[in-house]
């Protein structure tokens, strides 16, 4: 299994595995290969560190593996910080958010950030009114979360 550094044309960088250097081509030529990002079936090999594993030493990650494990936990504590912000400048709500984001909406209530919980149903049906909110898959209110 040969394992290859690849990057689309908007730059998103990946890993395809292939059987051999001439499989990767030949997927790469008739446009089989795309971007996990961004479906960009333009494609083009990166260099690539050779994996080599010597009997009795443990196989290092290769270093777009680490980088990417890096990148996606630099992304996810931003995200962390930014639910951090959004969540101590918000009026929390609790499970009136529903009926709140209405009344706001709907110039019943001042304009202000609020945060609460709602069921995907009820933030479906507020999206389908037009009222933008956003979902933080993430608990608000449990200690140690995000307070």
């Amino acid at each position: 299994m040969k394992v290859f550094n690849l990057q689309c044309s908007a730059g998103h960088r990946f890993e395809g595995w292939f059987q051999s250097s001439e499989s990767c081509e030949e997927q790469r030529a008739r446009r089989l290969l795309s971007c996990p990002v961004c479906d960009s079936v333009e494609i083009e090999r990166r260099p690539s560190a050779p994996h080599v594993q010597a009997s009795g030493l443990t196989q290092a990650k290769p270093a777009s593996l680490t980088d990417f494990q890096a990148r996606r936990q630099m992304v996810q504590e931003r995200l962390l910080e930014l639910a951090q912000a959004l969540v101590q400048s918000a009026d929390d709500v609790g499970r009136d958010f529903p009926e709140e984001a209405r009344r706001i909406h709907y110039q019943e209530a001042p304009e202000r950030m609020i945060v609460g919980q709602a069921t995907a149903q009820e933030t479906q049906a507020l999206q389908d009114e037009g009222i933008d909110v956003l979902a933080l898959p993430i608990p608000v209110s449990k200690p140690g979360i995000l307070q």
